[in-house]
């Protein structure tokens, strides 16, 4: 697997929740390591990288810095399907919808939240 230049690794209040919130979706979870007591795992989606969850007490022993970042901080990430209609009548049931399928510049977008509050957008996949 290829890493990705920037690999994002959010802070979530419960990573087994996360876990099956994103296995759900069609991601499937990967743990980072052998240690039992560390429970970082890297989400995969079609294959690929996508990003990693990191229980937030653990993020901020991890990186002090971050003691007082709230989880679900400003921010959200977009994912990329090669089926966009097929995938969001899939999940639609399944996540809390924050902006219905909407165009824009030509290309559709849905945005839901996780269970931790980050704001996720899906859009079609392109080539460009």
């Amino acid at each position: 697997m290829k890493p990705p230049a920037i690999a994002p690794c959010l802070g979530v209040s419960d990573t087994q929740a996360t876990v099956d919130f994103y296995e759900k979706l069609g991601f499937t979870a990967l743990p980072v390591g052998n240690d039992p007591d560390d429970d970082l795992r890297i989400l995969l989606f079609d294959g690929e990288f996508a990003l990693m969850v990191y229980r937030d007490e653990h993020l901020r022993s991890w990186l002090p810095v971050l003691k007082d970042t709230p989880v679900g901080a400003f921010g959200m990430f977009y994912l990329a399907v090669d089926d966009f209609d097929t995938y969001v009548e899939r999940i639609r049931p399944l996540v809390t919808v924050q902006k219905d399928v909407m165009e824009h510049d030509g290309d559709k977008l849905f945005y839901f939240t996780d269970p931790n509050g980050y704001v996720i957008g899906v859009n079609q996949k392109r080539t460009r």
